[in-house]
């Protein structure tokens, strides 16, 4: 090939060379690169997710804990109720 087929003058050894200069420290599509970087977005999400559910299940605790003491809570004040209303309820029938 001569400079005549090039329409930028050079010949295909100096384009060759051109072209390769130009990719001399590319490193390219590095699938080893790839595949590790891959693997650390996996194990982040997994590890995002792990968290996620941790802190899930700490509050369903939590809300657990915290339904069972109002319930608790309810039926003292239940009991308490009906032993007043019992109370009254004698008392104003000894009357």
């Amino acid at each position: 090939m001569t400079s005549s087929s090039n329409p930028k003058g050079f010949s295909l050894d100096e384009e060759n060379r051109a072209v390769d200069a130009t990719f001399e420290n590319d490193d390219g599509f590095d699938l080893d690169k790839y595949k590790k970087a891959a693997q650390v977005a996996f194990d982040f999400s997994i590890g995002k997710k792990k968290e996620d559910g941790r802190q899930t299940r700490e509050t369903v605790g939590k809300q657990g804990f915290e339904q069972r003491k109002t319930n608790q809570q309810q039926q003292s004040f239940r009991d308490r109720d009906e032993a007043r209303d019992s109370r009254q309820a004698t008392k104003a029938y000894r009357f």
